[in-house]
């Protein structure tokens, strides 16, 4: 197992089965248990062959992961599904795997999320900017934003 410090990044199809236990168990502990927010979380778009899944792991599996998928309502990206374990809060995982998927479509890629509008300021830090009204999507606040090419 690697340690830490490496992102690792992988389609769907390139995934084994230890790893797709541990990128769905981390997204259930944060956003459906942590969050309480029973929703569908595997929704086809893990599957799909150009979405790239970025995570790093720890002793137990993920600590911090993310998705980037294909947008075609921007003709770019969307990120998504952006969560860290709280053991490892604080500690610039989810900073990391941002620059990492940033890096992966290049500077001149739109780039599209919905933040928490608690944590508009961390995808500020990368780029991006509101980009439309607040909206409650499974009773939590959020803003869309958006990083345009260069």
């Amino acid at each position: 197992m690697a340690g830490m410090s490496e992102i690792r990044q992988a389609a769907f199809g390139e995934l084994d089965g230890a790893a797709v236990f541990g990128l769905a168990r981390l997204r259930q502990s944060v956003f459906v248990v942590e969050q309480e927010c029973a929703y569908p979380d595997l929704d086809g778009h893990d599957t799909d062959p150009e979405t790239r899944h970025f995570w790093i792991e720890g002793g137990e599996g993920a600590v911090a992961c993310l998705r980037l998928l294909r947008d075609s309502a921007v003709g770019g990206w969307r990120i998504g599904r952006v969560c860290c374990a709280p053991s490892e809060r604080g500690t610039g995982l989810s900073g990391r795997l941002m620059a990492a998927a940033l890096a992966a479509v290049g500077p001149g890629a739109e780039v599209v999320l919905d933040s928490q509008t608690y944590a508009a300021g961390f995808y500020r830090k990368h780029g991006f900017e509101i980009d439309g009204e607040e909206f409650v999507e499974d009773g939590i606040a959020h803003v869309p934003m958006r990083r345009a090419g260069r």
